[in-house]
């Protein structure tokens, strides 16, 4: 991923907050977590360096799911973007839902 993709993931990461912080608050814990069950709520709860490091994590899951060996890099900011809107109209549902619905 190229430098200002990555300037663009934490863009849309720090826009997320700014849209559904207060939704929800996610517990800190030393546990390990399942990702796949945690909410958009949970995700904008994160600080934005964990909210950066979790949209990246989870892109690359997504293209690992459906064995992608390579990614559009202009598309990255569009999907995120995607990511995003899905996200603040539906603070409940899982990540991975979001994304589900932002790649199709």
């Amino acid at each position: 991923m190229s430098k200002p993709n990555i300037i663009a993931v934490a863009s849309v990461a720090l826009s997320l907050t700014a849209a559904t912080v207060g939704a929800a608050a996610q517990e800190n814990s030393d546990e390990a977590a399942d990702f796949t069950q945690t909410t958009c709520a949970q995700l904008a709860a994160e600080s934005e360096e964990d909210r950066a490091f979790s949209l990246i994590f989870y892109y690359g899951y997504m293209a690992g799911r459906s064995d992608a060996t390579t990614i559009d890099s202009n598309a990255v900011n569009g999907h995120l973007n995607a990511v995003r809107e899905y996200c603040i109209a539906n603070p409940d549902s899982l990540v991975v839902d979001a994304f589900v619905a932002a790649l199709k």
